[in-house]
Parts: C-alpha cells; structure tokens; sequence
C-alpha cells in the first residue's frame, strides 16, 4: 500500500498565494500589514485593503515586505499608501536566527538608529548604519546580513533604504515640511541623494509627488505660528 504523495512546496505557495488574492478580492483588513501584491502590468504594488480595481490574478505577486515589493521594481501605491499598513510581520519559527531578523527588522524601523543629519555634515554612511546595528545585536555586520538575506531575501540596506523612502513619501504627503528638512529627516545627508534615491525607486521627484497630494490641500497649515509637524501615525484606510 503506497502512502499519499504529501504536497511539494510549490504546492503549498500556490495555495498560499491564492489566498492571498481570495483576501485581496475581498479587501479583507484583517490582512492588512500582512503582505503586499505587486501587480505585474502596472508595475504598482498596494495593500490587501486597496480600493482600486481588483487585478487579474496572473498579474498578481506577493510580497510580506515592502522592501521585497521594491527590490522587486515596483513602485508604492499612492492611493492606498503601503507606507501607512499596519506592521504584522508573523514569525512561524522562533529560532535564534529569526528572533535575531525580527530584533534588526523592529531597530531598522526606528528613526533612532538612522544617522542625525544637519545641513553640514557629511554624507549618510548606510554601511555604518548596518554596522551600528550588527554591533547592538551583537553580532558582525557579516552574519547579519547573512541572516537577513536569507530570512528575507533583501539586505539589511535594502530594507533601510526602503523605510528612509517611504518615511520620506509620508512626510511629503502629510506634512508641510521643507523638502531639505525631509530628506535630512528621513537619514539623508543630502537632497541630491534624496532626489537621486526617490526618483530611482518612484520614478517622480520629491516635488512631483507633493503636487499630487499636496498637505496644504488637506488642510495643512504653512504659517509662521507653527511649532512644529503633525504625523498621523498606524495605519488608515486607504
């Protein structure tokens, strides 16, 4: 008696996957943060929530980073704002090495760790951020990224870079700043390296994209009483 063939890993990510569409058909919020679809014949990728119309599943990948939406070559939704999704990462095994991305993942995501920038100094030293970070975790930079990539399948600069872009796109969006004092806010010694970055990875410049949902539209203030900059924080609705 031949036992039943158990179902291949290919299997098991197209099941997954077509549950992922099944949630995006229904824009289901409760996986909101979940994962991202990158849809092939925009170039796009949005929130499981996105109210825009549903693509053709063929047209569909998934994706549980926006850094592997972006490393991918897609570009953020501006309507549903993956910036704005709520974190979920689910970690399925708790073991050294996971515990280890997760604990890089949550410190890459805080401001705190990237470099304080000024007008003056000089430019932003991405690699030196990672190195901070693998010294903090105790580890070398080596390992980390080793770990990262595998956990992940991006770098740990990738997925800095990532969150510097789209904290960057948030402050453009929902505040009146500057653009100098955005890029220098978001880890950028520079607004020609930021330009350079936003339109590499947006393919608009920082200017364009304030035009198209300019804060001041929205009730934003820019008058001289202001003290300082409203940041709507989570996730809304998109």
């Amino acid at each position: 008696m031949t036992s039943p063939a158990l179902p291949s890993e290919a299997d098991a990510d197209t099941a997954l996957d077509h549950g992922r569409y099944l949630a995006v058909m229904a824009r289901d919020a409760r996986f909101d943060g979940h994962f991202f679809t990158g849809v092939t014949s925009t170039g796009i990728y949005c929130r499981p929530v996105c109210a825009v119309r549903t693509p053709r599943r063929e047209n569909c990948r998934f994706f549980v980073l926006a850094a592997q939406a972006e490393h991918a070559g897609f570009r953020p939704c501006l309507r549903c704002r993956p910036e704005l999704a709520p974190q979920a990462l689910v970690w399925s095994v708790q073991d050294a090495s996971s515990i280890l991305v997760q604990q890089a993942v949550r410190l890459l995501d805080s401001p705190d760790l990237w470099p304080a920038q000024t007008a003056t100094t000089a430019p932003a030293d991405s690699g030196a951020t990672v190195a901070r970070l693998a010294d903090r975790l105790g580890v070398s930079d080596r390992h980390l990224r080793r770990i990262f990539e595998a956990a992940l399948g991006v770098s740990p600069l990738q997925y800095l870079q990532t969150r510097r872009l789209l904290t960057a796109k948030q402050l453009l969006t929902d505040t009146c700043m500057p653009v100098t004092q955005v890029a220098l806010a978001s880890g950028f010694a520079s607004v020609r390296r930021f330009n350079a970055a936003f339109v590499g990875h947006y393919g608009l410049n920082p200017t364009q994209l304030r035009r198209s949902g300019t804060p001041a539209g929205k009730g934003g203030t820019t008058g001289s009483h202001d003290t300082g900059s409203t940041l709507r924080l989570a996730w809304r609705p998109p």
